[in-house]
């Protein structure tokens, strides 16, 4: 965990700029700030110390100092790089994975991509060739957004470290506020602030000092590759190698536990690789007896022999954080789970834990999540449709928008469900597993179950590392015949029979919820007032007030369930409260 920032053949701009930019994100980095210019580039650096603590300022030079290096994220297969790289006649002056990234570029290039094994958002630069280039991690992991800027291009790990260029515009993007509306979040393809964009995942700018520059491709899902069967020792051995590379640091570390499959199967994995001294996990827990799952998370950690710490949650922490969360999110998020990952990080960051293991992943790329369960056990496979699938997952209706929009806005605006179609529509041939994943792989884990794990961490000064996302991975649970993902409406179905076999059956088959707060009942109650004060205190002639009061009002006396619309409106009130008013 790291914060890049700089520019690239900007006129004007100095060094100053740039340090405020990391100034700006010294959360994701606070044990070491540097800058350094060259030619067109101006690069920028906000370093969390995980690997050689003393040795890894950056930005970072080879021995001399003709090829920079900026870089947020992990090379987990560093170790292996070195030491070929050593039989090459590179000489190391640290044992850091960020000095493996400029040697690396000496001898292959852009090609050097092909051989990384981690999660990364880099800008390199080589003096001698004036080239380098911009890479995103292949499933984008790491953030890296991008900005048109006085004749070439801003770019940073946070949204708001390119806002603080001078004469940057800060505009909201209409189109992609309306679909954080319906899908809770932007798509990943843009953001809720006009001009500013994400550098696609698996993709580089390649540039020269001539200012030109060039989008590639180098990786990209899976979906369209012939399907492979697995065995349970074929995933057991990947993740154990995933989990050995990304044992690799420097610093005290843990693991989040919930319980729940996915965590519970990299519980499984690390455990007998975290020799050293006890294995830590935290799991949350909500005060309220009613809302709690930490029972599991309890059962797992038992019987693995793990230690676990206890991060609590309760209604009245969410007025409390709400500002904060919605900060370091940068885009409006309706999805309260954000308050869960923000209350794990600070528990960690309290028992000094710098990296945590995650489970995340196997949602996305096994059709594992509950409103995919719903749809095929209602809808079946032979009948699904975007329609269909836009209607399950949409969490403000045509008609609900019509009453709380600005009719102006709302005709103005393209109607995601005709965008989404159109993301879908690739994919048409596809059985509906294949295309619920490749859905969900490529737009709901990058646009928002991904952020939540990097923002949430980052701004507690926390690195998540998720074995499940490693490629190797990523591309063997991909690629499982549509019978080893889903059976019957249970999605994970080759997951859970794995975890099976290394749990009681009654942990791994047991009823439990999305890890997520039950904010429509707080809403109904304790925090009615906290809620009403939101929306009543609108300012955006985007949104009708009265009716989103009308909304939470027909909410608290039963008359309609709207849950997923008030949340989504309340944190976009939050957002544009914080960034535009």
């Amino acid at each position: 965990m790291c914060g890049i920032a700089g520019v690239f053949n900007v006129p004007g701009i100095e060094s100053h700029h740039v340090r405020e930019m990391v100034n700006l994100i010294h959360h994701r980095g606070p044990d070491e700030q540097g800058v350094e210019k060259f030619g067109p580039v101006i690069l920028g650096h906000a370093r969390l110390a995980v690997v050689d603590p003393e040795n890894g300022l950056q930005p970072m030079s080879n021995e001399d100092g003709t090829v920079w290096v900026s870089f947020n994220g992990e090379i987990y297969n560093y170790v292996e790089l070195r030491e070929e790289l050593k039989t090459r006649g590179h000489r190391f002056k640290s044992r850091c994975d960020t000095e493996v990234l400029v040697h690396l570029w000496e001898e292959e290039g852009e090609a050097m991509l092909a051989r990384l094994i981690g999660m990364f958002a880099f800008f390199i630069w080589d003096t001698n060739t004036n080239r380098g280039m911009l890479v995103r991690d292949r499933q984008g992991i790491k953030p890296c957004f991008i900005a048109d800027y006085k004749g070439g291009f801003a770019f940073a790990s946070e949204i708001k470290a390119i806002l603080s260029l001078p004469d940057m515009e800060r505009k909201i993007n209409d189109e992609a506020l309306k679909e954080v509306l319906c899908f809770n979040y932007a798509m990943p393809d843009h953001t809720c602030f006009a001009g500013i964009v994400p550098l696609e995942p698996g993709h580089y700018l390649s540039l020269d000092g001539n200012g030109s520059i060039s989008k590639h491709c180098y990786w990209d899902w899976p979906v369209f590759e012939d399907k492979k069967a697995v065995q349970f020792e074929e995933l057991e051995t990947l993740l154990d190698d995933a989990v050995r590379l990304q044992m690799r640091f420097d610093v005290k570390g843990g693991m989040y536990l919930s319980g729940g499959v996915d965590s519970s199967v990299v519980a499984s994995h690390l455990k007998p690789q975290w020799i050293d001294h006890p294995l830590e996990a935290v799991g949350l827990n909500f005060i309220e007896p009613e809302y709690s799952e930490f029972k599991y998370s309890q059962q797992a950690a038992s019987h693995l022999g793990i230690d676990l710490l206890e991060a609590k949650i309760s209604h009245e922490m969410i007025p409390e954080i709400a500002d904060k969360v919605s900060y370091h999110a940068e885009q409006p998020h309706g999805d309260f789970s954000f308050f869960l990952n923000y209350i794990l990080a600070r528990g960690a960051n309290r028992n000094n834990k710098i990296v945590m293991f995650t489970g995340d992943g196997p949602d996305e790329s096994m059709c594992g999540f509950t409103h995919n369960e719903a749809h095929f056990k209602k809808l079946g496979n032979d009948e699904f449709s975007a329609q269909a699938y836009f209607d399950l997952i949409c969490y403000m209706d045509r008609d609900l928008r019509g009453r709380v929009l600005d009719p102006e806005f709302n005709r103005s605006t393209r109607d995601p469900a005709d965008r989404f179609a159109e993301i879908l529509a690739p994919w048409s041939k596809l059985d509906a597993t294949e295309q619920v994943q490749a859905y969900e792989t490529k737009y709901l884990m990058l646009g928002n179950n991904m952020v939540k794990g990097d923002r949430m961490g980052a701004c507690w000064s926390t690195e998540g590392r998720a074995p499940f996302l490693d490629h190797r991975v990523s591309e063997m649970l991909t690629r499982l015949p549509a019978e080893q993902k889903i059976q019957k409406g249970v999605g994970k179905f080759f997951l859970k029979n794995y975890a099976a076999e290394r749990y009681p059956q009654e942990l791994i088959f047991k009823k439990k919820g999305m890890p997520t707060t039950p904010i429509g009942e707080w809403i109904k109650g304790p925090l009615y007032d906290w809620a009403r004060s939101i929306l009543a205190a609108n300012e955006d002639s985007r949104f009708n007030t009265a009716a989103m009061l009308e909304l939470l009002d027909e909410h608290r006396d039963g008359v309609a369930n709207h849950t997923r619309a008030l949340r989504t409106l309340i944190m976009t009130q939050v957002w544009l409260k914080l960034y535009f008013q």
